[in-house]
């Protein structure tokens, strides 16, 4: 994988409200937007004094993968891209997708053939060409290996531009803090959202605008945690049932991802299925409409306070990453029906 390195970085904020608003320290022109960033910071009391949510899943496509399409995209309407190609799980195919569409720039998106059947309809209802294939892993290797001459290949487990623009949600939650958290609690897969974290407070960091790391904390499924097992030793268990879009099984930047957590003094865990059914349903009977996979960080969250990684007067922020509203089927089996997993 490529890195975007930006020598001599100020941040000066715009009078905009979405992550445009630090375009400054972006490596791109504000082309492309559906007003993503921005989202609310929740407290919530009901698991602790100190503890946030940040309501990711309300971007403009229900998730996270906005700010880094908002800049891909960007980037590739700067360059005159023709068309874009991604590989995804769904969610950042939605969203390259929608953004592509804005731009004006043909998408091309392939998906494992087991993906949810919402999200595969949402990317061709946003006139993307949709392309299943037999796993995840074989998505990816199809999409690279189709890219043409006036393409690019902008699948977000490689692409620095995209990274560029989920690092906004550092920025973002020192904005709204006014200072940089103790811990967050992220769900990781294929690591955008950890190394754009990483990235965003290393450069708040040097421009002398908060003094440490907040503690960065990954939260990881079953068959699916390589950056758990690069820490910690080999987890053997059935591949996950429910967190659809935490399937990656070789992330590119691993390296980059051990890094960021060791470097922030953080930790990886893993959660199980029935873990993440518990929490799903406890988030949703709380008011919060979010994926499975989102709800993997509640789980985490009760893990970390229970093996005291966590202390209860620690400022903490849960990112609540996707959308539930993509997942009727899963909701009416295990959050109303309450099948087991």
């Amino acid at each position: 994988p490529i890195d975007v390195i930006i020598e001599d970085l100020r941040l000066t904020l715009s009078e905009q409200r979405g992550l445009w608003r630090f375009a400054s320290v972006i490596p791109a022109k504000p082309l492309v937007s559906l007003g993503e960033g921005f989202t609310p910071l929740v407290k919530a009391r009901f698991l602790g004094e100190n503890t946030y949510l940040k309501l990711e899943y309300l971007n403009p496509t229900g998730s996270f993968k906005d700010r880094g399409s908002a800049v891909a995209v960007s980037k590739a309407a700067e360059l005159n891209a023709k068309a874009v190609v991604e590989d995804s799980s769904g969610n950042a195919g939605i969203s390259i997708a929608a953004y592509a569409s804005v731009a004006g720039i043909r998408a091309r998106i392939y998906v494992p053939r087991d993906a949810p059947e919402g999200k595969k309809s949402l990317i061709k209802a946003l006139g993307a060409e949709l392309i299943e294939a037999p796993s995840r892993a074989d998505a990816s290797k199809m999409a690279i290996g189709s890219i043409g001459s006036d393409e690019v290949y902008i699948g977000h487990t490689w692409n620095p531009w995209f990274i560029q623009g989920t690092k906004t949600l550092a920025y973002e939650l020192v904005n709204q803090l006014g200072h940089a958290p103790t811990s967050i609690v992220l769900p990781v897969s294929a690591g955008t959202l950890l190394l754009g974290l990483f990235i965003g407070f290393n450069e708040l960091m040097n421009m002398g605008l908060i003094n440490e790391l907040p503690r960065l904390f990954a939260v990881q499924v079953q068959g699916f945690a390589k950056l758990y097992e690069e820490l910690h030793g080999e987890y053997r268990s059935e591949p996950t049932r429910i967190a659809d879009a935490l399937r990656v099984s070789e992330p590119p930047r691993i390296s980059q991802m051990i890094n960021a957590v060791k470097s922030s003094n953080g930790d990886a865990i893993v959660v199980t299925d029935d873990e993440i059914v518990r929490a799903w349903k406890y988030m949703f009977r709380s008011g919060f409409i979010i994926e499975p996979s989102s709800a993997t960080v509640l789980s985490g969250y009760w893990r970390l306070m229970g093996n005291n990684k966590i202390n209860r007067n620690d400022e903490v922020v849960l990112i609540l990453t996707g959308n539930g509203l993509k997942y009727v089927d899963l909701i009416n089996k295990y959050v109303i029906a309450e099948s087991n997993i």
